[in-house]
């Protein structure tokens, strides 16, 4: 099985004590245990900052990620937090998640 984890710094496995950004150890950070624990071939496609996809450009992007690694059998999105973290409101960060799930193709792409 392959999974696609699509996120923030959460998935990329920043590590909030550096001050010049490093990331955790792989022993350490959520995908690579993912991998681990499943025997899965996990992609981590974590990114500092990253908000929910909102514009054209962004949301095609992400196609072009999602294209790119095909074929997923599974695709995990952790994002809201730095959307929170910039002001966004619950219900909006909410929206926009909804937004932007309803625009990935659904059916398995080979």
């Amino acid at each position: 099985m392959r999974i696609l984890c699509f996120g923030d710094s959460n998935t990329y496995g920043y590590d909030p004590r550096s001050y010049f950004g490093s990331r955790y150890d792989a022993e350490n950070r959520w995908v690579d245990l993912l991998a681990i624990q499943t025997g899965c071939e996990v992609l981590n496609a974590g990114q500092n900052g990253r908000e929910i996809p909102r514009t054209e450009r962004e949301v095609q992007s992400f196609l072009r990620l999602l294209t790119s690694v095909n074929p997923v059998d599974l695709l995990i999105i952790m994002l809201g937090s730095n959307d929170l973290l910039q002001g966004h409101s619950a219900a909006s960060t909410a929206s926009s998640m909804k937004q932007f799930l309803q625009q990935i193709p659904m059916e398995k792409q080979k």
